[in-house]
């Protein structure tokens, strides 16, 4: 019996750690997203009250950057990128922004589509009220805002590999 309660402790005690590391990851995922999220809709806050809108960004910037960590977290242990080892950095750098993207669009669009299905429970209902409430425009903007968002960090993180892990990160952070 003491060799289990051993055993237990010993994968309870992995099971935490890997959890911290977990949380590490997305923790500073999430508040790098929050910055920059943040940013954005603030300069969006800002021009917008030029025409008297009253916009809410801390709850839009806080749940974008929850979402964003956690895609970014799901597709970087999801995707099998050997292929971009032996490439120059800028492709991967690329690739991936792209790949994030894409994938935020995708979620976007599942979200509208279904926060439209739960005010009109029917889909073809929901289709029209979703594409009426979404403007080209609208969507290119907030694409191109994802693009340099995930393309600013896909940029650290390819540096960050080539100095080695966490030296950046010391660079801008230690004052030594």
């Amino acid at each position: 019996m003491v060799h289990g309660r051993y055993l237990g402790r010993k994968y309870q005690k992995k099971s935490m750690e890997a959890l911290k590391k977990e949380f590490k990851k997305i923790g500073s995922l999430t508040l790098f997203f929050f910055l920059a999220f943040g940013y954005i809709l603030l300069i969006m806050k800002l021009f917008l009250e030029e025409y008297s809108i009253t916009t809410y960004v801390l709850g839009k910037a806080i749940v974008g950057a929850i979402l964003a960590a956690k895609t970014v977290a799901i597709l970087d242990a999801a995707m099998k990128l050997e292929w971009l080892e032996n490439r120059p950095r800028y492709v991967s750098v690329l690739y991936r922004t792209f790949v994030y993207t894409l994938a935020a669009l995708i979620l976007g669009s599942i979200e509208g589509f279904l926060e439209a299905y739960r005010v009109t429970r029917v889909i073809s209902e929901a289709m029209a009220k979703f594409w009426q409430r979404e403007s080209f425009s609208q969507i290119l903007a907030v694409t191109l805002c994802l693009a340099v968002v995930f393309c600013l960090h896909n940029l650290w993180h390819e540096i960050d590999r080539y100095w080695g892990k966490g030296k950046l990160r010391k660079f801008f952070l230690d004052r030594s």
